[in-house]
């Protein structure tokens, strides 16, 4: 079975249309499945979209996305409201998943135990690749300001949410997703 892929970042200025699709076509020539909100015509073709429950038809078919995906790239860039929703969302996912697995481990599993458990063991194996393409990443600081804890900007408890999801890692480079997801289609984790 393909793994499916999440496609998370900011899709309002026609720069981030362009990044979203490019990935979106990357992600396509490695051969997985994937979600790209963006492309999401039901919810996003506002010329044909009513605006009646538009904002609770798009949560719910993105979170719905979220939850069926096995793995989510995300470029959580500040102003990308939508995306660190996202963000959050995924990780209190996980927080959520660790707690009812450890409530199935150490107690006796009840046949509604047992569903919530395969949930939470989906959505704790979802990997997650956080990236942020931003020059000033490594541009000349000075050698106290190295990698992302320079002073550009990134915010501290979003790149501790990221260092979460990524046991450790925080941001990888987008050649370095990219060779994940390869690693991934051909069954190498």
């Amino acid at each position: 079975m393909t793994k499916k892929v999440y496609l998370a970042g900011d899709m309002l200025p026609k720069a981030s249309q362009l990044l979203r699709a490019q990935e979106r076509e990357q992600i396509k020539e490695i051969g997985l499945d994937f979600y790209n909100p963006m492309d999401n015509k039901d919810i996003n073709d506002k010329s044909k979209v009513s605006n009646e429950g538009l904002a609770e038809r798009i949560v719910k078919a993105d979170t719905d996305a979220i939850v069926e995906s096995d793995i989510v790239v995300i470029e959580p860039q500040p102003f990308a409201l939508g995306t660190m929703v996202e963000l959050g969302q995924i990780k209190g996912m996980k927080d959520l998943a660790k707690k009812i697995l450890d409530i199935y481990e150490n107690n006796d599993p009840f046949k509604a135990v047992s569903k919530i458990a395969e949930l939470a063991e989906k959505i704790d194996d979802q990997k997650v690749f956080p990236h942020y393409e931003d020059v000033r990443r490594f541009a000349g600081a000075g050698k106290d300001e190295e990698g992302d804890r320079r002073s550009l900007g990134i915010n501290q408890y979003v790149y501790g949410v990221c260092l979460d999801l990524t046991d450790g890692i925080g941001f990888y480079e987008w050649t370095e997703i990219l060779e994940e997801l390869k690693k991934i289609k051909n069954n190498e984790y």
